[in-house]
């Protein structure tokens, strides 16, 4: 299941509306209920056609709607939502036509792309907002207002592939907290859980891979943490973790100055033009990157699979990766770096712990000013960045 299918998942299904789409013709059959109507508008705001509900009703402060369905197409590819029921806590419609709700309730969510298919047995949204259709149109409106929500969750998440065994998802849990009244927010992601049957998948050199390697199933997780400041544009990357059992973990922290709502603005309107794009990029600065990951087994399981290839033990494969390093890393064009990487990768083949990459330049750098770099002297951007690079540290 790729990631593109999953983001496009998100975009229907988590808001329940196609955030960055343009706007369609609306031509649902109303209801006569203004929740609801308002939730369907915003659904066809976001390109959704041959919108439709079964019915909807009313009890003390819910709005509950069942039998939804849509279809809606998404880089040349058809696309239909159903969902059992909504369920809409103490919703009510603002002047501008966005939808606020104390909390949503969903049940039987599916979402069909062609031949691939995600269903999710329940989800609950708390403090939910559902942009207007102004918001749908130009997602740069959305970013100073407050989030879309506070927390989501949902479970029992299945990822149907065709010709592919099916992926089953424990859990996904969102947040978003706002710290400001200016758009400024702390937000949190977890997708606990993914399992995959190596011997289902469509890729015979991977399946043998992991089989070689002793892998009978993987059982990955993903989480993140961050925050962003409309005062300043600063977003913080605490931690971004990808961890599978019985292999390891990778983890990632980073901070980008500049990134005000009104770059993200002018971001989202020169999207098409390269020119602007690499204009922006002048504008956005890296103030320090982390990338750090620790081994379980999977380096250790990695070297004896390719030492028995090879027709050796483990040590003389390190041998062998140890006297070619230094005529690799030349490649590089850098003396001193070159001899960090040679250190850390020789210290960390012979005792596989962890391997850790970080940039920490005295000043924020332009990310305009690093793509030049790369083009012109691609040797300068460790010293350039402060990059280091340690094992078992």
């Amino acid at each position: 299941m790729g990631v593109n299918f999953l983001s496009r998942t998100a975009c229907a299904a988590l808001l329940g509306t196609a955030l960055a789409c343009p706007a369609a013709a609306l031509a649902f059959e109303p209801t006569g209920n203004p929740v609801a109507d308002a939730f369907l508008t915003s659904l066809e705001a976001g390109e959704a056609t041959n919108v439709a509900v079964e019915d909807v009703a009313v009890s003390g402060g819910e709005v509950v709607l069942s039998g939804v369905t849509a279809n809606y197409t998404a880089d040349g590819e058809d696309n239909a939502l159903s969902i059992g029921s909504i369920s809409l806590s103490d919703a009510e419609v603002l002047s501008d036509g966005s939808v606020t709700a104390a909390a949503m309730a969903l049940t039987g969510l599916s979402l069909l792309q062609d031949e691939d298919e995600v269903n999710i047995e329940a989800g609950a949204i708390t403090d939910l907002r559902i942009p207007s259709p102004e918001e749908i149109e130009d997602p740069a409106k959305a970013i100073n207002k407050p989030p879309f929500y506070r927390a989501l969750e949902f479970t029992g998440i299945t990822i149907s592939e065709e010709g592919e065994a099916d992926v089953p998802v424990e859990r996904i849990t969102s947040t978003l907290d706002p710290t400001g009244d200016d758009g400024s927010v702390k937000a949190s992601l977890a997708v606990e859980n993914v399992v995959i049957d190596p011997s289902a998948v469509d890729d015979e050199d991977f399946t043998a891979q992991m089989a070689e390697l002793g892998y009978a199933n993987l059982s990955v997780s993903i989480k993140g943490a961050g925050m962003w400041s409309a005062a300043d544009g600063t977003a913080t990357l605490e931690d971004f973790e990808i961890s599978a059992k019985d292999m390891g973990a990778l983890h990632v922290s980073a901070t980008l100055l500049g990134l005000t709502p009104d770059i993200l603005a002018q971001f989202e309107e020169a999207q098409d033009d390269f020119g602007k794009l690499t204009g922006l990029m002048q504008m956005i600065s890296i103030a320090d990157l982390n990338i750090h990951f620790r081994n379980d087994t999977v380096v250790d399981r990695v070297l004896d699979m390719q030492a028995a290839a090879a027709g050796t033990d483990r040590a003389g494969l390190i041998d062998q990766l140890s006297s070619a390093l230094p005529s690799i890393l030349a490649l590089l064009q850098n003396p001193g770096f070159q001899q960090k990487v040679q250190d850390a990768a020789v210290t960390f083949l012979n005792e596989p712990g962890t391997l850790t990459v970080s940039a920490n330049p005295a000043q924020a750098v332009p990310l305009g000013q690093i793509f030049g770099v790369a083009m012109i002297a691609p040797q300068t951007i460790p010293d350039m960045l402060s990059v280091d690079i340690q094992a078992n540290q």
